[in-house]
Protein backbone atom coordinates (compact mmCIF):
# COMPACT_ATOMS: atom_id res chain seq x y z
CA UNK A 1 0.00 0.00 0.00
CA UNK A 2 1.38 3.83 -0.90
CA UNK A 3 2.05 5.66 2.33
CA UNK A 4 2.66 8.91 0.29
CA UNK A 5 4.56 10.91 -2.32
CA UNK A 6 7.93 10.29 -3.66
CA UNK A 7 9.11 13.44 -4.99
CA UNK A 8 12.83 14.14 -6.21
CA UNK A 9 15.40 16.04 -3.95
CA UNK A 10 18.11 18.24 -5.34
CA UNK A 11 20.70 15.48 -6.46
CA UNK A 12 18.27 13.40 -7.34
CA UNK A 13 17.43 11.66 -4.02
CA UNK A 14 14.11 10.28 -3.51
CA UNK A 15 12.27 11.57 -0.60
CA UNK A 16 8.72 10.64 0.64
CA UNK A 17 6.12 12.80 2.08
CA UNK A 18 4.22 10.27 4.52
CA UNK A 19 0.26 9.89 3.73
CA UNK A 20 -1.79 10.94 6.83
CA UNK A 21 -3.85 7.67 8.19
CA UNK A 22 -7.38 7.39 7.17
CA UNK A 23 -10.03 9.10 9.42
CA UNK A 24 -12.30 7.36 11.51
CA UNK A 25 -14.84 8.54 9.16
CA UNK A 26 -12.93 7.50 6.32
CA UNK A 27 -12.25 3.94 8.01
CA UNK A 28 -16.43 3.37 8.88
CA UNK A 29 -17.40 4.56 5.15
CA UNK A 30 -14.56 1.82 3.62
CA UNK A 31 -16.55 -0.77 6.24
CA UNK A 32 -19.58 0.47 4.83
CA UNK A 33 -18.58 -0.44 1.26
CA UNK A 34 -16.61 -3.71 2.18
CA UNK A 35 -19.65 -5.25 3.85
CA UNK A 36 -22.10 -3.89 0.50
CA UNK A 37 -19.34 -5.67 -2.16
CA UNK A 38 -19.12 -8.73 0.25
CA UNK A 39 -23.41 -9.01 0.70
CA UNK A 40 -23.47 -8.25 -3.52
CA UNK A 41 -20.42 -11.16 -3.82
CA UNK A 42 -22.30 -13.95 -1.63
CA UNK A 43 -25.74 -12.99 -3.52
CA UNK A 44 -23.91 -13.81 -6.94
CA UNK A 45 -22.22 -16.61 -5.94
CA UNK A 46 -25.93 -17.90 -4.24
CA UNK A 47 -24.35 -18.03 -0.51
CA UNK A 48 -26.42 -15.37 0.80
CA UNK A 49 -30.96 -15.52 0.48
CA UNK A 50 -32.11 -13.19 -2.07
CA UNK A 51 -35.04 -13.09 -4.32
CA UNK A 52 -33.00 -12.17 -7.23
CA UNK A 53 -30.35 -13.69 -7.31
CA UNK A 54 -28.92 -13.48 -10.60
CA UNK A 55 -25.13 -14.35 -12.08
CA UNK A 56 -22.28 -16.89 -12.21
CA UNK A 57 -22.87 -20.00 -10.08
CA UNK A 58 -20.05 -21.09 -7.59
CA UNK A 59 -18.12 -23.86 -8.09
CA UNK A 60 -17.84 -25.41 -4.94
CA UNK A 61 -22.03 -25.40 -5.05
CA UNK A 62 -21.30 -27.69 -8.71
CA UNK A 63 -18.90 -29.53 -6.88
CA UNK A 64 -19.91 -30.16 -3.44
CA UNK A 65 -23.21 -28.94 -3.09
CA UNK A 66 -23.28 -29.72 1.44
CA UNK A 67 -19.87 -27.84 1.98
CA UNK A 68 -21.26 -24.88 -0.07
CA UNK A 69 -24.39 -24.82 1.89
CA UNK A 70 -22.43 -25.08 5.20
CA UNK A 71 -20.04 -21.83 3.97
CA UNK A 72 -22.99 -20.18 2.98
CA UNK A 73 -24.44 -20.65 6.35
CA UNK A 74 -21.02 -20.04 8.01
CA UNK A 75 -20.35 -16.10 6.59
CA UNK A 76 -24.29 -15.38 7.16
CA UNK A 77 -24.12 -16.99 10.96
CA UNK A 78 -26.50 -19.15 10.70
CA UNK A 79 -26.74 -23.10 10.99
CA UNK A 80 -26.86 -25.57 7.69
CA UNK A 81 -27.41 -28.53 9.01
CA UNK A 82 -29.80 -30.66 11.57
CA UNK A 83 -33.13 -29.61 13.40
CA UNK A 84 -32.39 -26.09 13.67
CA UNK A 85 -31.09 -25.23 10.35
CA UNK A 86 -31.55 -21.84 9.40
CA UNK A 87 -31.46 -20.72 12.80
CA UNK A 88 -29.05 -18.25 14.26
CA UNK A 89 -25.99 -19.49 16.31
CA UNK A 90 -26.74 -19.33 19.86
CA UNK A 91 -24.99 -16.03 21.62
CA UNK A 92 -24.52 -15.82 25.40
CA UNK A 93 -24.39 -11.96 26.53
CA UNK A 94 -26.34 -9.19 26.60
CA UNK A 95 -27.55 -9.26 22.79
CA UNK A 96 -29.12 -5.94 21.00
CA UNK A 97 -29.50 -5.67 17.57
CA UNK A 98 -27.51 -2.88 16.39
CA UNK A 99 -27.28 -1.43 12.54
CA UNK A 100 -24.93 1.68 13.09
CA UNK A 101 -21.03 1.55 12.90
CA UNK A 102 -19.25 1.24 16.17
CA UNK A 103 -16.06 1.32 17.26
CA UNK A 104 -13.58 0.22 20.10
CA UNK A 105 -10.85 2.65 19.37
CA UNK A 106 -8.97 4.77 16.62
CA UNK A 107 -9.33 3.64 12.89
CA UNK A 108 -11.51 0.58 13.96
CA UNK A 109 -15.34 0.17 12.69
CA UNK A 110 -17.59 -2.43 13.20
CA UNK A 111 -20.91 -2.93 11.51
CA UNK A 112 -23.15 -6.41 11.10
CA UNK A 113 -20.48 -8.53 11.88
CA UNK A 114 -17.61 -6.91 9.69
CA UNK A 115 -14.98 -4.94 11.39
CA UNK A 116 -11.97 -2.58 9.89
CA UNK A 117 -8.72 -2.21 11.18
CA UNK A 118 -7.00 0.55 10.07
CA UNK A 119 -4.79 1.82 13.30
CA UNK A 120 -1.60 -0.73 12.74
CA UNK A 121 1.11 -0.35 10.22
CA UNK A 122 5.35 -1.71 9.63
CA UNK A 123 7.41 0.90 9.10
CA UNK A 124 9.79 0.40 6.28
CA UNK A 125 12.93 -2.54 7.21
CA UNK A 126 11.34 -2.82 10.99
CA UNK A 127 11.16 -6.61 10.06
CA UNK A 128 10.55 -7.51 13.89
CA UNK A 129 7.12 -5.83 13.34
CA UNK A 130 6.47 -7.42 10.16
CA UNK A 131 7.16 -10.87 11.31
CA UNK A 132 4.51 -10.30 14.82
CA UNK A 133 2.25 -8.52 12.24
CA UNK A 134 2.26 -11.72 10.01
CA UNK A 135 2.05 -14.20 12.82
CA UNK A 136 -0.83 -12.26 13.89
CA UNK A 137 -2.56 -12.66 10.66
CA UNK A 138 -1.84 -16.29 10.05
CA UNK A 139 -2.63 -17.23 13.61
CA UNK A 140 -5.23 -20.48 14.15
CA UNK A 141 -8.98 -19.12 14.47
CA UNK A 142 -9.66 -19.67 17.68
CA UNK A 143 -7.18 -20.87 20.93
CA UNK A 144 -8.05 -24.30 22.04
CA UNK A 145 -7.96 -23.42 25.96
CA UNK A 146 -11.61 -21.51 25.31
CA UNK A 147 -13.09 -24.37 23.75
CA UNK A 148 -15.12 -26.57 26.09
CA UNK A 149 -17.94 -29.11 26.35
CA UNK A 150 -20.85 -28.39 27.93
CA UNK A 151 -22.77 -30.68 30.55
CA UNK A 152 -25.16 -30.84 28.08
CA UNK A 153 -23.22 -32.10 25.54
CA UNK A 154 -23.02 -28.92 23.30
CA UNK A 155 -19.92 -27.23 22.46
CA UNK A 156 -19.03 -23.43 23.86
CA UNK A 157 -16.36 -21.39 22.48
CA UNK A 158 -15.56 -18.27 24.99
CA UNK A 159 -14.37 -15.16 22.77
CA UNK A 160 -11.30 -13.44 23.36
CA UNK A 161 -13.02 -9.96 24.20
CA UNK A 162 -17.15 -9.72 24.34
CA UNK A 163 -18.34 -8.27 21.39
CA UNK A 164 -20.41 -4.90 21.24
CA UNK A 165 -23.51 -5.94 21.51
CA UNK A 166 -22.26 -8.04 25.06
CA UNK A 167 -22.12 -11.74 23.58
CA UNK A 168 -19.46 -13.39 25.42
CA UNK A 169 -20.03 -17.17 24.23
CA UNK A 170 -21.16 -19.20 21.45
CA UNK A 171 -23.08 -21.90 21.94
CA UNK A 172 -22.76 -24.95 19.22
CA UNK A 173 -24.85 -28.22 18.76
CA UNK A 174 -22.30 -30.76 18.14
CA UNK A 175 -23.23 -30.78 14.51
CA UNK A 176 -23.26 -27.45 14.27
CA UNK A 177 -19.39 -26.62 15.61
CA UNK A 178 -18.14 -29.37 13.28
CA UNK A 179 -20.07 -27.63 10.38
CA UNK A 180 -18.19 -24.32 11.21
CA UNK A 181 -14.97 -26.19 11.63
CA UNK A 182 -15.38 -27.52 7.88
CA UNK A 183 -15.96 -23.77 6.87
CA UNK A 184 -13.07 -22.55 7.92
CA UNK A 185 -10.57 -25.21 6.69
CA UNK A 186 -9.47 -24.76 3.13
CA UNK A 187 -10.23 -26.49 0.13
CA UNK A 188 -7.18 -28.38 -1.84
CA UNK A 189 -6.04 -27.01 -4.73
Amino acid sequence: MLDGVFTEAPGGALVIHPAPGPSDIEVAAALATIRHRVQRLLVRRELAPAADATGPADPLADESPVLAGIVGASVQGLVALGPRAGARVRRLGDARDTATVTSRGARQAHLDGFDLHANVWVSAHNRAALERLCRYVFRSPFAQARLRRRDDGRIALELKRAWHDGTRELIFEPLEFLERLAAMTPRPD
